[in-house]
């Protein structure tokens, strides 16, 4: 089964200069002739309709109507959130309360703890866009509850109000979402059968606009309640962050770029499709060009996007078997952590090192270069992605002489270094030094380490895969190397 669904985020549509009017007009037009290609799913909205507190006319949902009228869906397929431009800005005792829970000892308990009619006073500043969204949409924004979850056959869509306190411009890394509100909300994915569904959250911030002291247990929750990706809008600037070793499971969020056309914003959005068969998944970003009107496939987000199109795996959605029906047994399958733990103990008791000692070996090269430099296939990537699950679990390890003795704790990582630079010279891609790594490695030490062969291998490929993240190797340029 595979499910696809259009991102949309900051159309401000008070602008009404040509170049947005045109992009407006024309991606009607564009987005129609890609649902002759493959229909769409649904619709996600990331804030941002109105600016600085308009009024939401006529105009606004006539472009709506025609938009989702062109590619197909129903209204009750059609997800929106407000963005901090949906919020009156007028309200200067609103300002005085968020002043307030900014500046106490922990703002993240003021807001969980905060009164009724305080309350009252943050949400009333969207009342327009609460307004605005019951005319377009016909039902009731849950106003009250802040964070709600809707649930469809194929998918659910956690939808997250982070606008509870913006209120000014540079308040970026201080927005708070009410971490209470925001449980009880998304606790509620525990009671839906959503095995082969699409879970997804949306908000109108970038995790980097939310607050440190929630941040983290935002991203925590969507890995224990099983979100598959983030989509987000507000910085007018389309990117995607795959990240890793900040849960149990590589987490990835995209954000979209503006429906609109002025000198801060490049124009833009998001087409992403989903097999919920496997959990392979690709991410479109398209590009409004300026100078020739017309909209097109944006390549130049990053390295991931440079063929048009970014691919990935979502974790929990991720097919048992590989392209020869197979079972992915070192990759896919859960390991016991307990026993992982142990093994890295054991393994250090036996290594034997007498290499030189490295004082430093934080990694100060970017994943993408590495895997870009180092001409590594996409299947390395996905796989890659699947090891950094258990990068948390080494690190607490490696961090705390409580396992490992301070003298020792480095001696996995040197002999991977070690092994690398011997061998990196004698292959034409990190794919091939990857798996000679391991397989050296591996044979070196199955016999002395009281696990099964399969599982020595498994535990050394992750370890490896470690390695490569935190440590100064896979650096060298076998694209150079070509010319």
């Amino acid at each position: 089964m595979k499910i696809r669904f259009l991102q949309l985020s900051d159309l401000h549509f008070h602008h009404q200069n040509y170049n947005t009017m045109k992009m407006r007009d024309e991606l009607v037009s564009y987005l129609g002739e890609m649902k002759k290609k493959a229909g769409f799913n649904f619709l996600l909205i990331t804030g941002d309709i109105a600016h600085r507190g308009d009024s939401y006319n006529e105009d606004i949902k006539t472009f709506l109507n025609d938009l989702i009228n062109e590619i197909e869906i129903p209204k009750n397929e059609v997800y929106i959130i407000p963005g901090n431009h949906d919020i009156s800005r007028e309200d200067k005792m609103r300002s005085l309360l968020i002043a307030g829970i900014l500046s106490s000892a922990n703002p993240s308990e003021k807001i969980d703890e905060i009164d009724e009619k305080s309350f009252e006073t943050l949400l009333n500043a969207q009342s327009n866009f609460f307004d605005f969204y019951e005319d377009f949409l016909g039902v009731e924004y849950p106003k009250e509850e802040l964070h709600f979850l809707k649930s469809a056959e194929h998918y659910n869509v956690f939808s997250i109000n982070t606008c509870i306190i913006s209120d000014k411009g540079g308040e970026e890394g201080n927005l708070l979402v009410g971490k209470k509100k925001f449980y009880n909300a998304i606790n509620k994915l525990r009671k839906i059968d959503n095995e082969k569904k699409l879970n997804i959250a949306i908000g109108h911030h970038t995790l980097a606009c939310i607050h440190p002291s929630e941040k983290q247990s935002i991203i925590a929750n969507f890995d224990d309640k099983g979100i598959d990706l983030y989509l987000s809008g507000h910085v007018h600037s389309p990117a995607y962050n795959v990240t890793v070793n900040s849960s149990a499971n590589p987490f990835v969020e995209l954000v979209s770029g503006a429906v609109v056309s002025d000198e801060y914003a490049i124009p833009g959005f998001v087409v992403v499709d989903v097999n919920l068969d496997n959990g392979e998944a690709e991410a479109c970003f398209h590009i409004w060009n300026t100078s020739n009107d017309y909209w097109a496939v944006n390549n130049q987000i990053g390295r991931r996007t440079r063929n048009g199109m970014m691919e990935f795996s979502l974790e929990r959605l991720t097919k048992k078997k590989d392209s020869n029906g197979e079972l992915f047994q070192d990759e896919s399958v859960q390991i016991d952590e307990n026993e992982f733990k142990q093994f890295i103990i054991d393994f250090h008791e036996k290594l034997n090192f007498e290499g030189p000692t490295r004082s430093n070996l934080d990694n100060k090269v970017e994943l993408e270069n590495k895997f870009y430099n180092m001409k590594c296939s996409d299947t390395f990537q996905k796989r890659f992605e699947r090891y950094s699950r258990y990068f948390g679990t080494i690190s607490n390890i490696m961090e705390s002489t409580a396992y490992v003795s301070a003298d020792k704790k480095d001696l996995i990582a040197e002999i991977i270094i070690d092994k690398y630079l011997e061998i990196h010279n004698n292959f034409n891609n990190g794919d091939e030094i990857f798996q000679k790594i391991l397989d050296e490695t591996s044979s070196q030490y199955e016999n002395l380490l009281p696990y099964s062969k399969l599982k020595t291998k498994r535990y050394i490929k992750i370890l490896s895969a470690w390695s490569i993240y935190e440590c100064d190797i896979f650096n060298e340029n076998k694209r150079f190397a070509e010319k």
